[in-house]
């Protein structure tokens, strides 16, 4: 659709075979792996270049500090089991500067690791919400009543 697009994994060796997949069907991507030393060039090429349709990040190093407005679509190839991890990542796209609505793909298979990682995650942010909520109706969700 001309747009770009923004591809999380977890492992490098889903990342290299990403990267792969996109050079056969001639597609430029950048990438931000822990091998990746000059980040702000993939960055830049990402967020600048209108020949570069995609970014691949890894969870763990692409979460943090980067601007990828370019696009306002992110895949989730797989993910790690860190709330905080996630909701870094998937605030990448959605930052001052987006423009569009963001949506955000899980690709995950009935039966697989990735989908009890995914149930997790939603159980966290349930928590989560439930605390703050609980907080701001002016109640300690930590406070134990005991009977008598």
């Amino acid at each position: 659709e001309g747009r770009k697009l923004v591809i999380i994994a977890r492992f490098l060796p889903e990342i290299l075979a990403i990267g792969k997949m996109l050079t056969k069907k001639g597609i430029r991507y950048t990438q931000i792996s822990g091998e990746i030393r000059d980040r702000d060039a993939q960055v830049a090429a990402f967020q600048n270049d209108p020949g570069v349709a995609v970014f691949i990040g890894q969870i763990a190093t692409a979460g943090l500090g980067i601007t990828l407005t370019a696009a306002s679509t992110m895949i989730f190839f797989s993910l790690d089991y860190s709330m905080s991890n996630y909701e870094q990542t998937r605030a990448r796209i959605h930052r001052v500067g987006q423009h569009q609505p963001c949506t955000y793909i899980h690709l995950v298979a009935r039966g697989t690791v990735d989908e009890k990682v995914l149930k997790a995650l939603r159980d966290k942010a349930s928590l989560a919400k439930m605390l703050v909520d609980e907080t701001r109706a002016g109640h300690n969700p930590f406070h134990i009543r005991t009977g008598g």
